[in-house]
């Protein structure tokens, strides 16, 4: 039987939560080879590296995954993920042709996001 031992590097999946303009990105921005994606366009005071603001959540997905097939950084930051949820919300409404998440009925539109 094979014996497994010492540190086994694998990435790391970071939330990082507190109120507006506490230093979040600042602090992502000091992660190894950050890439933001940045949802609300709040980093454009800040020298890092970003893809466009995404526009729809076919864009952030196409974006998320030129990062990871490019090796384009060791660290993506979605900056933020609630402007995130906003555009995959969006998106589910137009699939489905609701104007609203609780047209679906109690806590059904959630399930799709």
């Amino acid at each position: 039987m094979k014996i497994i031992k010492g540190i086994q590097k694998t990435p790391e999946k970071v939330v990082v939560y507190g109120p507006e303009g506490i230093g979040k990105s600042t602090f992502l921005s000091c992660f190894p080879e950050p890439l933001f994606i940045d949802t609300e366009g709040s980093t454009k005071h800040m020298n890092i590296r970003r893809f466009p603001k995404p526009t729809s959540w076919e864009m952030l997905k196409n974006e998320v995954k030129e990062a990871m097939n490019g090796r384009l950084c060791k660290t993506l930051v979605i900056d933020t993920f609630d402007w995130a949820e906003q555009l995959c919300t969006e998106n589910i409404l137009e699939k489905y042709g609701k104007n609203g998440i609780e047209d679906f009925g109690y806590g059904t539109g959630y399930v799709y996001v």
